[in-house]
């Protein structure tokens, strides 16, 4: 399966807990994908691990802006950290046990479906779920309050994978990405990146 999948739904931290409490090692060979209602991905989960079934809901960290009683649109209101499925409408299980059929998944409250290619299910490697895991804790740790006050002219530092610890200044912001301005093999450059990229300086 192609884990180019969108995200639906959001939670807010708190519950975000529980849902990762929830999501169980990835450690077999195989795991293979339900895809849920509409917003219901957390309910599936649920019933899932009621089941005995193995489960993982990759979350992906993220700010909304919400609007107060005194503000009429989002943006001039308040900041709300939440987590969002990363791929929405889809979730990862297994069977706990060699004798456990998959067959009940079909039937279970929030589940819409087994994902399939023809006659076939779908599954993913484990190791491929594990490289999911890393980008998830590695989104979790990152400062997303510090990225949404960024502003042009402020130092930052790179902390992705492919620019770790370069540095460079903001040329101008917008709601999702940024553009930082770096000195590349002697030349002043324009990047576009996301703002979870970057951290202060």
């Amino acid at each position: 399966m192609s884990c180019q999948i969108i995200v639906a739904g959001s939670m807010p931290a708190s519950q975000n807990n529980k849902v990762r409490s929830s999501n169980m090692g990835v450690t077999a060979d195989i795991w293979y994908v339900a895809y849920t209602a509409p917003r219901q991905e957390l309910l599936a989960l649920t019933n899932l691990r009621q089941q005995g079934f193995q489960t993982y809901l990759p979350l992906y960290k993220t700010i909304k802006k919400r609007a107060t009683k005194r503000e009429t649109t989002a943006e001039s209101g308040l900041s709300l950290v939440v987590h969002e499925p990363m791929f929405p409408r889809y979730m990862f299980f297994k069977p706990s046990s060699h004798r456990q059929s998959i067959s009940a998944v079909r039937s279970t409250r929030g589940v819409s479906n087994i994902v399939r290619f023809g006659n076939q299910f779908a599954v993913v490697q484990s190791d491929t779920l594990a490289a999911i895991q890393e980008q998830e804790q590695l989104r979790n740790h990152i400062d997303l309050e510090a990225t949404v006050a960024l502003k042009p002219g402020q130092h930052v530092r790179m902390n992705n994978v492919h620019m770790q610890g370069l540095e460079g200044l903001v040329h101008s912001v917008s709601s999702k990405r940024l553009v930082v301005l770096m000195e590349i093999l002697g030349h002043q450059t324009k990047v576009k990146v996301n703002r979870a990229s970057v951290e202060p300086i």
